[in-house]
């Protein structure tokens, strides 16, 4: 009963890593050309959730902001 939650949970979790992570990589090569993306909570749940996309929204906002 509880196993499935848990697995959501645990899915989310790793995710927001790998945003996170990937962020950072966005973050080392935008050095290049001063650009930079707040790594924070939000912005690593963001990439999380919506992967590649959700990157690709962050850069775009970065951009028009």
């Amino acid at each position: 009963m509880f196993s499935i939650p848990l697995k959501a949970i645990g899915k989310l979790i790793l995710n927001s890593v790998l945003g996170g992570l990937l962020i950072f990589i966005i973050n080392l090569i935008g050095q290049l050309f001063s650009f930079h993306i707040g790594l924070n909570v939000v912005t690593s749940l963001l990439v999380g959730i919506l992967g590649i996309p959700g990157a690709i929204l962050l850069i775009i906002l970065k951009l028009f902001i």
